[in-house]
């Protein structure tokens, strides 16, 4: 009776290839377990005599040796000139774990092989020291919530002021801080039984990560009384709960999209020469940033890391024209969302605190005013503030310095430099993303991504390049059904694009190939593949992630690098915002990475990756 092994490392081989090879190796697979050994040739000079080459196609063939009489292993699958060099310098060594396709009676085989047009892999598992184990056998919505036992004494540390955690992708911040709020919560409860109030502010940037915090802290807290003591809103919200609670009527927030057409317009009436772009970005990133409430202030101002200079008697005509559009605003009850924050903030500072802690999570993209609104919303004094970033993670152009800002951390800070929560090959394909610059973090220190490790080990990132959007969908949607087929859980994998319009696109074909999708937003516990874009992939985790769209034109985005009008300090500032989304979304998976584009691969992929791909 035929019998075919295959080595441990076939498979992570295998879901390299190109469909075409995958499908040619599968026909050969089946011919062999059928009885045909036609296919099997002899290698002259080869090192194990046992070894032979399976012709495959024109080009490609298999290296395969013989284990027992009738049993042989299927090694690797590589173009021919490669595959005689593989099996002529092979030796044997001791017989490895094998796997089995085996046939009851030819021709037909006794397992299921995967079918011919997707890509055969095995569940993508990581592997990791034994301290981790536990955690790895969890289901993967009990791992998410899971802390690493080295990191429980900052989650219920006793710190004498504002405490800052830092650390790249994966070391555990946001669990960290997860398990920070059960902590102060439950010690709350302790301390001052009859005080149910929501003590505990647990606040993001934004509102899917802020959901997807609540529903673990709902998992990860048995006692309702405790979890009650716990708030998790975004800042914005916070803000926008607080001026309505305090002015009566709810502000009307506009975007920063929204509010740059509104003030283009209306620039472009009075023949202001500035856009309005560059009127809002002036507005949000300086004056609010900064917290001028007077021309002079503005005028002696440095306004480090704006692309354009201002002479003193220009920005007097930029600040007369952004106080009568703000003015135009507030009179229609229009606010931007940093200067919800900022009124919050004041209003705050007038009525007095509401929470006894804050908690922090993605720290690293809040603007200024909302900072100022935290620090107004806790009372300083021990464990008031603890703060999770990392600035390699900034996705939006604020510049932050809590020390200006009257938030100290200064001696209180914690920088996680090992991953257990993204495999090394993920995070090493991923920091090549960055490169090396340096960034600057919440307490003016310098960061670079050397020196962050992983704990786990898993398969490598796979890049795909398509010649067009039919087939870069196709192939993905067989990456996402191969997933499914070994065994990954729907709602554990997702699907990222750069737009909207990407997204839209591969959640139709996806949908129309039978895989059930759903938004990252999505409410309920759907048993759906997750599809999103790139932004809203931050702070998430999952088993599994595929990035389509990663080519030239779409990342970055023409309308990007359009917009820096090429000014080459702004220019830099978009790629170096790119590559930072780029590298979040890459960082969202544990186990397994694919990326795929159609035609010129990005710029910003690795460049070790590009060059495998052309290749």
């Amino acid at each position: 009776m035929p019998q075919l092994a295959i080595a441990p490392t076939f498979l992570t081989d295998f879901s390299h290839l190109d469909t075409r090879v995958q499908s040619a190796t599968l026909a050969a697979m089946r011919s062999y377990l059928s009885g045909n050994r036609d296919h099997l040739e002899p290698v002259a000079e080869a090192a194990d005599p046992q070894v032979r080459v399976l012709q495959i196609g024109p080009e490609w063939s298999g290296v395969v040796t013989r284990t027992t009489d009738d049993v042989y292993c299927l090694l690797t699958v590589r173009r021919h000139d490669d595959a005689v060099a593989f099996a002529r310098d092979y030796r044997a060594e001791a017989t490895p774990a094998l796997s089995f396709v085996d046939v009851a009676e030819p021709p037909r085989p006794t397992i299921e092989i995967p079918h011919p047009r997707g890509p055969l892999t095995a569940a993508p598992k990581v592997s990791g020291p034994v301290e981790l184990a536990p955690g790895l056998a969890k289901d993967f919505d009990d791992w998410r919530v899971t802390l690493h036992p080295e990191q429980h004494r900052l989650a219920t540390g006793h710190y004498a002021g504002a405490t800052q955690v830092t650390g790249g992708p994966g070391t555990g911040k946001t669990v960290l801080a997860l398990h920070r709020a059960a902590y102060l919560a439950t010690r709350d409860a302790q301390r001052l039984p009859a005080d149910d109030r929501r003590a505990v502010l647990l606040t993001t940037f934004n509102r899917m990560l802020a959901q997807t915090l609540a529903a673990h802290l709902d998992r990860l807290i048995d006692d309702p009384d405790i979890r009650a003591r716990i708030d998790v809103v975004t800042i914005d919200s916070l803000a926008r709960g607080i001026v309505a609670e305090r002015t009566g009527t709810p502000p009307r927030t506009l975007g920063k999209d929204a509010l740059s057409r509104r003030w283009r317009a209306a620039a472009r009436a009075d023949g202001v020469a500035y856009s309005g772009r560059f009127l809002v970005d002036e507005w949000e990133q300086v004056i609010l940033a900064r917290g001028f409430t007077d021309l002079p202030s503005y005028i002696r101002c440095d306004r480090n890391g704006r692309m354009l200079h201002l002479a003193p008697e220009h920005r007097a005509l930029v600040w007369e024209t952004i106080g009568r559009y703000v003015s135009a605003m507030r009179a229609d009850n229009e606010w931007s969302y940093p200067q919800v924050a900022h009124e919050a903030a004041r209003l705050l500072r007038r009525g007095g605190p509401r929470y006894r802690h804050v908690v922090v999570d993605e720290a690293q993209d809040l603007h200024p005013a909302q900072w100022r609104l935290l620090r107004a919303a806790v009372p300083a004094g021990p464990d008031d503030l603890f703060i999770a970033a990392d600035p390699h993670q900034r996705i939006y152009e604020h510049r932050v310095s809590l020390a200006s800002l009257g938030i100290n951390v200064r001696g209180r800070g914690h920088r996680l430099r090992t991953s257990y929560r993204v495999s090394q090959e993920i995070l090493s394909w991923s920091e090549a993303i960055l490169g090396r610059a340096a960034a600057v973090g919440l307490d003016d220190r310098s960061d670079t991504p050397v020196g962050y490790r992983s704990l786990l080990r898993g398969p490598a990132p796979v890049l795909r390049g398509h010649t067009g959007r039919r087939a870069e969908v196709a192939a993905v949607t067989e990456q996402v059904r191969a997933w499914l087929a070994t065994g990954v859980a729907a709602p554990s994998i997702a699907v990222a694009g750069r737009n909207q319009w990407v997204v839209r696109n591969i959640a139709k074909e996806l949908y129309a190939a039978g895989v059930p999708t759903a938004a990252l937003d999505a409410a309920g516990a759907a048993d759906a593949v997750r599809v999103t874009t790139m932004h809203k992939l931050k702070g998430q985790e999952f088993s599994c992630v595929a990035v389509i769209g990663a080519g030239e034109g779409l990342l970055p985005p023409k309308a990007a690098l359009e917009s820096a009008q090429g000014d080459p300090v702004a220019l830099e500032q978009v790629y170096q915002r790119e590559r930072n989304l780029l590298f979040v979304a890459c960082t969202r998976a544990r186990d397994a990475l694919y990326v795929s584009y159609v035609g010129e691969p990005s710029r910003l992929l690795p460049e070790h990756a590009r060059a495998e791909a052309a290749g």
